[in-house]
């Protein structure tokens, strides 16, 4: 079995958004958060910045069968050996709100000095086979 290298962080937002989702969905999301545990620095299409959403350094998993955008970042800071990934959405592909929502959250993430990001990240809900 491979080793995981990625630490999977969830914002606060993105807990309540994923404890939200519809049962049909959440294995096929699991399935996704799980594989982002293994290569999150090769899955998912890259985000760029456009008029209304400044996601340049960010990723998405589109789930197109679910409906369902993840957005997420891949971060330099070292938890434990590992990268950590954090989710700033899940939610439902409608009128591009995810990338609303992610940018806004993404906008807080950056203003992070690297001593509060780290006490931020730790403090942050790991990601879990079982959650």
């Amino acid at each position: 079995m491979l080793e995981k290298r990625f630490d999977v962080r969830l914002h606060p937002e993105a807990i309540k958004e994923y404890n939200k989702l519809d049962n049909s969905v959440i294995k096929i999301v699991n399935k996704s958060i799980d594989e982002l545990e293994y290569r999150a620095d090769e899955i998912g299409k890259k985000l760029s910045n456009s008029k209304n959403t400044k996601l340049a350094g960010c990723k998405e998993i589109k789930l197109r069968d679910a409906g369902i955008r993840i957005i997420f970042r891949v971060t330099s800071e070292v938890v434990e050996i590992l990268k950590v990934v954090y989710i700033y959405t899940i939610e439902k592909r409608r009128d591009e709100i995810v990338f609303k929502v992610a940018d806004k959250r993404n906008k807080t993430f950056k203003k992070f000095n690297k001593k509060d990001l780290l006490e931020y990240l730790d403090k942050s809900q790991k990601w879990y086979e079982d959650s």
